[in-house]
This record gives C-alpha cells, structure tokens and sequence, in this order.
C-alpha cells in the first residue's frame, strides 16, 4: 500500500504544456497518444512515447475560441473507433461576450471533437457538434457511437446526450440532439474537482465518482420513466428527464477510508479511484469490494483524473504541480 513500493516517474510537466491538468485520456485507436486537458488554458496537450527518450508533447489549443468550445474543461472521453471525442467544461458564466453579450450563464455543455491529433486545435473549426444546459460539467463519458454521458454540476444530475449525426468540422446545426436528464437532485458538485465516470460495455451501466456523497455510485439506464420535457431547450433538441431510474450505492466511501472519490476508471475487470483528499488510489471488483489502495503521500487536492496505457501502467494527472504521473510495479 506504500508509495514506496512502486516505481513512480513524472512524465510531463508545466514545461510540455500542463496547466491545471484536471483529466487524462489514452487513444483507444492510437496506441500510446495520452490527452490531457488544460483548465487553465483551455486547451489540450497531446503526448506519445512516455517515458521514452524521444517523447513528444504537443499543446492543441486556440486562444479566442477554446474559451467558448473548450472552457475550463474539466473532463474528456474518446470514443473507440468513431473518430471522435468529447470534454466536459466547469463553466457557468458568459463565454463569448461580456454581458449583456454572449451565451447566458447556464448555457454551457459538452463538445464533440474530432479525435485526430493532427486536424484538432481546441477551436470552432476542429469542433463537430456541440450541446447545452449542463454547465459546470465535472465529468464525461463515452458509452458508444455519438453518445456520451455527463456529470452535470449544475443540476446535480447525470446526463446522457447523443449527438446523433454531427454537423461535421466548425458546423453549427445542434438539431439532431437527443438528451436525457437522469437521477437530478441525486449526486452532489464539489466546485473545482472532476467527479469522473465510466460507462461498463458489460453491465451497461454508468459507474460514478459521487464526490459530494463521498461514495461510487451506479446507474441503470434503462430503468426510469420520462419526467416530461425540460428546459431551457438552447438547441431546439429532444430533451426530458427520467425520473425513478435505479441508482444505487456501490461504494459507500466512509466504508473503506475514501473523503472525496473523484477519478474513476475501469480497467482489466477492476474500478479503480482515486481520492483527492487523501491522495489515496483504490480497486474494487465490479461489485464493489475493496481490493487493494495505493497511499501516495501526496498533498492534499493532488489526483483527479486516471488512466491507464495499453501496457497497463497507471497515470494520473498532478493538479497542483502541473505534472502527470506514471505508476508501475518496480523492476518491470
């Protein structure tokens, strides 16, 4: 359980571009690229060969429109084989104007990307399609197609929105949109901390960091009776809640040491968490019992975001030193 007993190696820093690195996120379609996303800059950074000597580091931003299509983002997922990605933003406020200009404050949702390193720059241009009235988004993630799910700050809900067929590069015809507002009133917002999410393929389920709760929540989709339209409806889409939905706790974290889940990631048949007041990182089974923690010592508010890469090292991003770290077993 000690930090002591694994290899632990900082890959990136301010100096390749992090900062305020709240997420982090491995190409399931290209072998090794990590992105991770910038709050401070909104933007991203795209890196490949970690830990290699010939590593590369690569910032993908726009200085005028990141901070509408990418502000403060909190969050990313990509979609395996779709040639997209989505982020999620902690934002509530005006974003392309000063008031009376601009968005209305409760405007903000989450952006679908192109997931090509070479074409993406964080800007209207690069932008598929883009969806709203979930600001301060804390978490996302890709259930499958144009279809990811959100952790909705603002509404203290989790939110599937499906894109459905994009607008294609720096369109703006949200139309199509479908989405659907579950469990609202059911999880808790900490202002400044990713509560992240996973969607299981094998239980079909939503799997949640429920940081206000301090618990590991799930969510059965396909559960739930529509609660009727819900507004404000900035796209003109297809949009309505779901109340009754069956969302149970899984973890209870007091349980087991946790303070404040936030980083949440399955990987080889385990839930794996990291905790932002301990530093502690935690793996569960699905099922919810405690298999091993790793206590890393580090300060308080250090762990967000996790992943791991194809080889199955662990990463995790350093917010308050604006660095990733890389987790492995010694003499590997």
């Amino acid at each position: 359980h000690s930090i002591d007993d694994v290899a632990v190696t900082a890959v990136l820093d301010a100096s390749d571009g992090l900062a305020l690195p709240r997420d982090l996120a491995f190409h399931p379609d290209v072998p090794g690229q990590l992105w991770i996303v910038n709050e401070l800059d909104n933007n991203a950074v795209l890196a490949e060969k970690l830990g290699d000597a010939d590593q590369l580091a690569i910032v993908r931003g726009s200085f005028s429109d990141g901070r509408h299509f990418m502000a403060k983002p909190s969050a990313l997922a990509i979609g395996a084989g779709t040639g997209a990605m989505a982020t999620i933003h902690e934002e509530d406020d005006f974003t392309q104007g000063p008031p009376p200009f601009g968005t209305p404050a409760d405007f903000m949702g989450p952006t679908l990307w192109t997931s090509d390193g070479l074409v993406f720059r964080a800007d209207h241009a690069t932008h598929l399609d883009m969806l709203h009235n979930s600001p301060n988004g804390v978490g996302i993630a890709w259930e499958t197609g144009n279809v990811y799910w959100v952790f909705d700050g603002a509404h203290n809900s989790l939110t599937r929105y499906d894109f459905k067929q994009d607008h294609g590069l720096g369109g703006n015809d949200h139309s199509d949109g479908v989405i659907r507002r579950y469990a609202e009133g059911e999880v808790s917002y900490v202002p400044d901390l990713s509560s992240h999410i996973a969607w299981d393929v094998g239980s079909q389920a939503l799997f949640v960091a429920d940081s206000g709760n301090n618990r590991i929540a799930v969510l059965d989709p396909d559960s739930g009776n529509n609660g009727g339209q819900i507004g404000p409806n900035y796209d003109g889409v297809d949009q309505s809640s779901v109340t009754g939905a069956d969302f149970t706790t899984l973890v209870a974290g007091a349980d087991v040491g946790m303070q404040l889940p936030s980083g949440l990631e399955i990987h080889d048949g385990m839930l794996w968490v990291s905790d932002n007041q301990n530093s502690t990182i935690y793996a569960f089974d699905m099922d919810g019992n405690l298999l091993d923690y790793l206590e890393t010592g580090w300060p308080s508010g250090t762990l967000m975001g996790i992943a791991f890469d194809p080889e199955g090292r662990l990463f995790v991003v350093d917010t308050l030193e604006y660095k990733v770290m890389m987790i492995e077993p010694k003499g590997r």
